[in-house]
């Protein structure tokens, strides 16, 4: 017996016309991406001047758009009646601007450019993405260039990775271990440095042996030029999540009719709510609908079989066209299935149905996107 999911509660076109920031988070896989970008496309054509800006450093954003690469710029996007842009983060430029902006003194911001250890901060560092994310979408959301941000997050193995990235790094440049290393000459001194050594034994020697000492004053240099960065960077931390806990930023769950995928968003959803910020609902891709429950019948097996006759791998047209349908019904009731889990979740929903090919165009693009409008609901086997 078919089920109907009805798209229940989650407004689209209300959202993308009322929200300054729409926050796109998802596991991978999810076709997160593509539905930021689809959300981009329908802003753009209600009017508004849109920003899609992708976090995740795979360049799916830019050959789903057309587009032969993304930059820290926003480049525009050639869509039919709107005006929209999209941007790849480049961690490295980002950071080097916010230097440049924020540093006390030029004679800081040379010694901050000059230290290898701002390499690896700039580039590697757990959290340093997440931070000048912040900081991009900070500097976006400030202009009056575009009407709406869109972010499409990179995929996150725990909820909020993209809010909490940066107040982790900041409170561990900002931690007591930093604060050790802060004094210059420090280690140059043998009382502080044994005292340093007797405190923090284990990691003294695992530096030791994989740098030598010197490592630790090249580090505590740098820091000592960074830390007066550190206020900055709290405040500006604090400055986001303002901005993000606004009744106009919506956070848009995307998932898919898998049991993990759905579980994960129950955990978003629930990380979500203890920060008290808006979710606008939740966005299920790749749904298989339902193809009917009734078996061929034999009037139509005689029509197939008169249009092949004969066998092709040892079965008829017939028998290959209904052992297709079996697979699709077997798809459509494991979504079927999988999609009760959605119950349990007081939010807005909204179901887009699978479609049988890979989206990789502009085309691709508009064509998903009126499923994002369309008021029809999605088909399922029992």
């Amino acid at each position: 017996m078919a089920e109907r999911l009805l798209n229940t509660g989650f407004d689209i076109p209300a959202m993308i016309r009322d929200a300054r920031i729409i926050v796109c988070c998802g596991a991978g896989g999810v076709g997160k991406t593509t539905s930021a970008a689809a959300l981009g496309i329908l802003a753009a054509q209600a009017g508004r001047s849109v920003c899609v800006m992708t976090i995740d450093p795979a360049r799916r954003l830019a050959q789903a758009m057309g587009l032969a690469h993304l930059d820290d710029a926003p480049q525009a996007v050639a869509v039919p009646n709107g005006r929209l842009s999209a941007m790849m983060l480049n961690p490295k430029h980002t950071f080097d601007r916010m230097i440049e902006t924020y540093s006390p003194s030029e004679r800081v911001r040379d010694s901050i450019f000059a230290n290898r250890y701002y390499q690896e901060l700039s580039s590697t560092l757990g959290g340093s993405r997440e931070l000048i994310a912040m900081e991009r979408v900070l500097e976006i959301a400030g202009s009056e260039e575009f009407d709406l941000l869109i972010v499409d997050t990179p995929p996150a193995q725990h909820a909020l990775d993209f809010l909490d990235g940066p107040r982790r790094l900041i409170d561990m440049l900002d931690g007591s271990f930093t604060r050790m290393l802060l004094a210059p000459y420090g280690f140059a001194a043998r009382a502080q440095f044994n005292l340093f050594q007797h405190s923090s034994a284990a990691m003294m020697k695992f530096l030791e042996r994989l740098t030598g000492v010197g490592m630790l004053a090249d580090l505590s240099e740098f820091l000592l030029s960074f830390s007066s960065m550190f206020e900055g960077l709290k405040e500006r931390s604090h400055r986001v999540m303002a901005l993000m806990s606004e009744a106009t930023t919506s956070f848009v769950l995307v998932c898919a009719p898998a049991s993990a995928s759905l579980r994960q968003v129950e955990y978003f959803a629930s990380r979500l709510g203890e920060s008290d910020l808006n979710i606008g609902g939740v966005l299920v891709n790749r749904v298989h609908e339902s193809f009917g429950t009734e078996e061929l019948s034999a009037a139509d097996i005689r029509l197939l079989d008169e249009l092949l006759p004969g066998q092709v791998a040892s079965q008829t047209l017939s028998e290959r066209v209904d052992a297709a349908l079996q697979d699709a019904r077997a798809l459509s009731a494991a979504d079927s299935a999988a999609l009760h889990l959605l119950d349990e979740l007081a939010q807005a929903r909204w179901y887009v149905p699978h479609f049988n090919r890979d989206l990789h165009s502009l085309d691709d693009l508009l064509e998903f996107a009126e499923k994002l409008v369309d008021s029809g609901s999605v088909s399922l086997s029992g």
